[in-house]
């Protein structure tokens, strides 16, 4: 009977690790293969990992054999209810499609892995996600809100399907043993647990920690693995989602430090920070701003002050098919704090947030996760309203009923002590007036080639 026992136990190890291995290509378990794919640093944290249910592995993606060349995507779409008939929902990145069908992205990537020495990688992305990853070029709290979509007399960025998501070049140091690594390019942050792919992530909406914080970087990384458990990253970058850096009458970059660790097989640790010079952004207070035009015209709107923010995030498991994981960060601007009735600056800003996961394996193909997040914005810099508090509560269940598609079924509720949502001051598509709270409910399907 012991026998038997460690014989099941035994193969089912060796069936997860197969599916592991095999779904390495998508999720990128090892870091290089995780740097192919998302260039999301964590990639010893199961944000690499993600989905936890898997599907069989895919056919291979190499497309030219004879120069080591790749290609994959994927296709992503959902459907939302929102009770308050809202036209958008408010504060959401990749899923603000009420009340309709929704295309969230296609993407198409092809790179080159740098295991010889050099590579590359190119990733496009397509439909409605494109414009919600690129609206975020402006930093700055109004334009992350979705300012574009709804006004045009504070749009940061024209409404484009099309969005180049990544475009950066690696190469192995030589004689390094290839313990160093050097990127260059635009890539996708170090920062936080959920990333911009949605196959990458445990849930169908993303959290405020990742919706209001950096999503790309342009710049220099360069990358050291001491050993297989430690990654060390320091780079030099234009800020954050910008291809340019902003700095009228500052001549220092962004500097970029990051540290990714599994010390132990059920601990990962993901630390992250970004230190410099950063445009406070003249749209602090929607309310003031909609009704004196002329704030826009503060001379010094445009001249940036330092800003620092760090994350930092830990995964414990998994336990009995449960894996646990908290994002907690931390942001900090020189100057981002203003007077609502003259809209001039009056100190700094801070806010901080904490996003917990919970997830449940119920087998190789399902699982159920639940979110619960508080986000705490007492200036206003990142949600246009001071004092602002707001959590989210989410619970998914994910199906991975035929090979290489997700399905996930979601229901969120916001709150907030703020009228944040359904409000016209964020997008000119919303009507009403102003709610405390909003329920969203969410079918995705994810098809990954």
């Amino acid at each position: 009977m012991m026998l038997d026992r460690r014989f099941t136990r035994w193969s089912r190890q060796i069936v997860l690790l197969a599916l592991l291995c095999g779904a390495q290509g998508m999720s990128g378990t090892s870091l290089n293969a995780a740097w192919a794919d998302s260039s999301a640093p964590a990639s010893t944290t199961t944000q690499a990992q993600a989905p936890a249910a898997q599907a069989p592995a895919a056919p291979s993606d190499l497309i030219i054999p004879s120069m080591n060349i790749h290609l994959k995507g994927f296709v992503d779409v959902y459907a939302q209810y929102n009770p308050t008939s809202a036209s958008e929902t408010d504060f959401r990145a990749y899923d603000y499609g009420a009340n309709s069908f929704n295309i969230n992205m296609a993407q198409l990537k092809l790179w080159r892995p740098d295991d010889d020495g050099v590579g590359f990688v190119l990733r496009a992305d397509f439909g409605p996600g494109a414009y919600a990853s690129a609206q975020n070029f402006s930093p700055g709290y109004y334009a992350s809100l979705g300012g574009g979509r709804g006004s045009s007399q504070f749009a940061s960025m024209p409404y484009s399907s099309f969005w180049l998501e990544e475009a950066y070049v690696n190469f192995l140091v030589p004689k390094t043993n290839k313990e160093l690594e050097v990127f260059t390019g635009q890539f996708q942050t170090l920062a936080n647990f959920e990333v911009i792919q949605p196959y990458g992530n445990w849930m169908v909406s993303d959290g405020y920690t990742f919706f209001l914080g950096p999503y790309t970087h342009t710049g220099a990384r360069l990358h050291y693995m001491p050993n297989s458990t430690t990654n060390l990253y320091l780079g030099v970058n234009n800020g954050w989602n910008s291809n340019f850096q902003v700095n009228q009458g500052s001549y220092f970059q962004d500097l970029e430090v990051g540290l990714v660790a599994n010390p132990l097989s059920w601990l990962n640790l993901n630390f992250s920070g970004y230190f410099g010079p950063q445009v406070r952004n003249i749209y602090f207070d929607p309310i003031f701003v909609g009704t004196n035009p002329t704030a826009a015209t503060y001379a010094e709107a445009n001249t940036p002050t330092w800003r620092n923010y760090g994350a930092f995030v830990v995964e414990v498991g998994p336990f009995a098919h449960f894996t646990l994981v908290t994002d907690d960060s931390y942001g900090w601007q020189a100057e981002g704090s203003v007077n609502p009735s003259t809209g001039m600056p009056v100190g700094n800003a801070t806010w901080y947030s904490s996003e917990n996961f919970l997830r449940y394996d119920i087998n190789d193909t399902m699982d159920i996760v639940a979110r619960y997040e508080v986000y705490y914005d007492p200036n206003g810099f990142m949600t246009g309203l001071s004092g602002t508090a707001i959590n989210d509560e989410s619970v998914d269940f994910q199906w991975n009923f035929m090979p290489n598609v997700i399905s996930r079924v979601e229901y969120r509720h916001d709150n907030s002590n703020n009228a944040l949502f359904n409000n016209s001051l964020y997008n000119a598509g919303n009507h009403g007036p102003g709610l405390y709270s909003q329920d969203t409910v969410d079918l995705e399907f994810l098809y990954t080639f």
